[in-house]
Parts: structure tokens; C-alpha cells; sequence
């Protein structure tokens, strides 16, 4: 059920479970700590129950919003600094208490920001401890916590990489490195979502490399598959930051272009296709490119734009087979 749901809506629900599930576990430990008579961690944990319910419920509202992630700095702050601060007085239970921060900080917080913070407050731990217990102690102790953050920070990394990894697989075409067609999909409805609240231009280039099927059984399947990231690559070069390639079937790519008109495209398509067919592609030596642009219009979805923009491939196609055809 969960691997359905989008990664950027699961962050912040895991959190929000995370959060109140912390909230159960300080109550218990409160009630542990009362039976015992530590009156001073119950009044100093009893802070933190607010915060994790008010951090969870920040978060349910906010679920939608990039503004959510903001709270848990803070919330994480307060809760090392009530470490921190029963630190000399409890130094053996509030040690075991710092030994959840580094996995917690990497759970809530950016790589970068958590390991910043994690050897600020090593350091801290570090000068309590000697002053209170000693540079022996002292020592150990920051070395523990340090050996935790670093453990934290290989998992954290470990699980970003992965991540990323799976996030490329599923947008990328891994013959041509370009965006894949589900991946198309997706982007073209978004821009023209933006267009019709802007007013902006949105528009699309097709290249369709022609004689493809005849390329293979001419040089092999091995140097298409080489060729195709250098072509990807070369026409990246002749566009926008803003603007991406997409492989749609084995020998057809589409570039969105944002804010750009139907002139723009035409002009930036003729540019590509003369670029493309004068470089000298090894062991290849030159490809035929069949191209066409479309602008979008009011009105209509990202289906009737790619249906246009097929129509005008199509049409492309026939009149180089006629011109090929009257010059033989």
C-alpha cells in the first residue's frame, strides 16, 4: 500500500506516524521516570510530548507544501537541548538519549544540515562530560556518539544514492540516457497546466532518425546503442536548461520547450536538424533526421498536442520519401 503512494507524499507521513509514536514512547518513559522518583526528567520530557504532537500536526497541514520540513529543526533543537541540559545532572541515561539523535536528525533533516549539527552537538557532549566526569570519559563518550553519527551517515547516504538510482531507472531511457515516454507523459500535462495559469508558450520538436531498423542491420545493434546517448547528448547541447529530451519509441524524441512559441521552435528545430545531419557520427557517418514543431494551443490536452505533433512527423516522412523518390 505504501509503495504506491508518491515519495514526496511519504516523507511527510512516516513522519507524522514517527512523531506520534514518539510521543507514546516519551509518555511511557515518564511514567517509568515518576515511578522512580525523577521528577525533574518527568517535567523536562513532559515538553517534549507538545512538541512531537505539534510538529505531526504542522506536518498533516503542510503535507502539500515544500514549508513542512521547516519544524523539525526546531523540534530537534529542543529536544537536544533538553538532553543537554539534564546532561550533568543524569549523565548516564541522558548519554543513552543522545544515542537516538544522529538516526532521528538523519530521518528528519538533509545530510548536510544533520552531520553539521550531529558534530555540534558531539562537541557538546564532549565538554560537558569532561568537565563534569573527566578528559578519559569525556573522550569515550564523544567518540561513541561520533562513531553513531558516522554509522547514521553511511545508512543515510546509502539510502539517498538508492533513491536517486531508482528515480533515474524509472524516468530514463537506459539506451539513451533521455527522459522515457511515462516520463513524458507526466511532464507535458504539467506544463501545459502552467501555460493555461501563465499565459506562456509551451511547445514540442520531434526527431525521428530515419531508416533506423536499416541502421542496425547495417552496423549493428551494439553501435546504435552507443550512438544514441551522443545524440541525446548533442542535442542537449543546442537547448534550453529549462528544456528536456524524451525517447517516446526506439527511433522518435520530443523536446518540451517552456515558454517558447511556435517560431522559436521552428527556428530552434532547423538549427538542431542541420547540427545533427552535418556531424559525422562514428562508425555511422551521417543520419537523416525527419523533424516537425508544434506550439500549444488553448483548449487543448497534452493527448491532442501529441497527436498533432505525430501528424506533422507523418506528413514530414511522406514528403522526404516523395522528394526521394522524384530525385531517383
Amino acid at each position: 500500500m505504501l509503495s504506491n503512494i508518491p515519495q514526496d507524499q511519504l516523507q511527510p507521513r512516516l513522519q507524522i506516524l514517527v512523531y506520534i509514536l514518539a510521543a507514546l514512547a516519551v509518555t511511557i518513559l515518564m511514567y517509568d521516570q515518576y515511578y522512580q522518583g525523577l521528577y525533574p526528567l518527568v517535567l523536562s520530557n513532559a515538553i517534549a510530548i507538545p512538541a512531537f504532537l505539534f510538529s505531526a500536526i504542522f506536518i498533516y497541514i503542510n503535507r502539500d507544501r515544500d514549508t513542512y520540513a521547516w519544524v523539525n529543526y526546531p523540534l530537534i533543537l529542543l529536544l537536544v537541548l533538553l538532553a543537554l541540559y539534564q546532561l550533568p545532572r543524569y549523565p548516564q541515561l541522558m548519554i543513552h538519549y543522545l544515542y537516538a539523535v544522529p538516526l532521528f536528525s538523519y530521518f528528519c533533516l538533509p545530510i548536510l544540515h544533520a552531520t553539521l549539527f550531529n558534530f555540534l552537538v558531539a562537541a557538546a557532549v564532549i565538554v560537558i562530560v569532561w568537565t563534569d566526569a573527566g578528559t578519559a570519559i569525556g573522550l569515550r563518550t564523544g567518540t561513541n556518539y561520533l562513531l553513531l553519527v558516522v554509522s547514521a551517515w553511511c545508512f543515510a547516504y546509502l539510502t539517498q544514492l538508492k533513491s536517486e538510482s531508482l528515480k533515474r531507472m524509472a524516468l530514463t531511457d537506459p539506451e539513451s540516457s533521455a527522459y522515457n515516454a511515462r516520463h513524458f507523459q507526466n511532464a507535458l500535462e504539467r506544463e501545459i497546466a502552467r501555460s493555461e495559469t501563465t499565459r506562456q508558450s509551451v511547445s514540442l520538436i520531434g526527431l525521428v532518425i530515419e531508416d533506423y531498423q536499416q541502421l542496425i542491420d547495417l552496423h549493428g545493434k551494439w553501435v546504435m546503442q552507443q550512438l544514441l546517448p551522443n545524440f541525446v547528448g548533442r542535442a542537449q547541447e543546442q537547448i534550453r536548461a529549462a528544456d528536456e529530451v524524451f525517447r517516446l519509441e526506439k527511433d522518435k524524441f520530443v523536446l518540451i520547450l517552456p515558454h517558447c512559441p511556435e517560431d522559436g521552435a521552428i527556428i530552434l528545430m532547423e538549427r538542431i536538424k542541420r547540427n545533427m545531419q552535418s556531424h559525422t557520427w562514428k562508425p555511422v557517418s551521417e543520419i537523416e533526421l525527419a523533424t516537425a514543431a508544434v506550439s500549444w494551443q488553448p483548449g487543448e490536452d497534452s493527448g491532442d498536442l501529441e497527436k498533432r505533433l505525430e501528424m506533422k512527423l507523418k506528413k514530414q516522412k511522406r514528403a522526404s520519401l516523395q522528394l526521394a523518390a522524384f530525385d531517383e
